[in-house]
């Protein structure tokens, strides 16, 4: 009788020396993780007992592009990375030692460090997070104004991809809008929409021209954008026909 209650007893205590190495291991705290100014990379080097884990921590924001690498001598240590709100990105089950790839929100990102095989690890770990390209420049919209006696304007302009040029002018109501561009180097798309919202032509077409009677009298934008990759320079035929009485 006193045998099985030393057995249990044991057990017992097995169980919660399991348990609170678990507990020890979850509540790890992590080592933050700093670029130098003008830096897109870091690099930390440690050494794991085995079975160990070594834990960082970094913020990046959302959209970014992370790449994280570990490198040991005898290729026992893997990569588990999740964010803060739980998100995993790569999990113990992948056995991975690399990771890349586009970061979903904007906040902390932990990275585990694991030895495996039963064995320990001397280990080098780069992160790697170049920054956001910056946004184009939102340009200003240009009116278009045709001279006196005239029905049409010729505009010049170049665009490159992410970005746009955008002009604007009045028309009325029953008028046919002609709008043309030719380009150098690669195609342009145009999108052509009155300022109460009616879309006339939508870029997602890639079509360079317009033609068109006028739903309302009203200011109606166009904006030119590039259809393609590189840069391109261009021209653009805007002619509004007089109303016939």
């Amino acid at each position: 009788m006193y045998r099985n209650i030393s057995v249990v007893i044991l057990s017992c205590l097995l169980i919660l020396a399991l348990t609170g190495a678990t507990v020890a291991q979850q509540s790890q705290a992590a080592q933050r993780i700093n670029f130098a100014p003008g830096a897109i990379s870091a690099t930390e080097s440690g050494s794991l007992t085995m079975g160990g884990m070594d834990r960082y921590v970094l913020g990046a924001e959302e959209g970014q592009n992370m790449t994280v690498s570990v490198a040991s001598a005898d290729n026992n240590a893997l990569l588990v990375i999740y964010g803060r709100d739980g998100t995993v990105l790569i999990s113990d089950h992948a056995d991975a030692s690399s990771w890349s790839g586009v970061l979903p929100s904007t906040q902390d990102y932990f990275i585990d460090v694991r030895a495996i095989d039963g064995s320990s690890a001397d280990y080098t770990l780069t992160v790697t997070i170049p920054p956001n390209p910056p946004s184009p420049p939102h340009p200003s919209i240009q009116r278009i104004s045709f001279a006196p006696g005239t029905i049409s304007a010729t505009v010049h302009g170049s665009v490159t991809p992410g970005g746009y040029n955008e002009y604007v002018l009045k028309a009325s109501a029953g008028q046919n809008m002609l709008v043309r561009t030719t380009a150098e180097e690669q195609q342009v798309a145009i999108s052509v929409v009155g300022a109460d919202g009616t879309v006339l032509l939508s870029s997602m077409g890639g079509a360079d021209t317009f033609s068109g009677d006028l739903p309302s009298t009203q200011d109606y934008f166009i904006k030119v954008e590039i259809d393609g990759e590189g840069f391109a320079m261009y021209q653009m035929t805007v002619t509004v026909e007089p109303l016939v009485y």
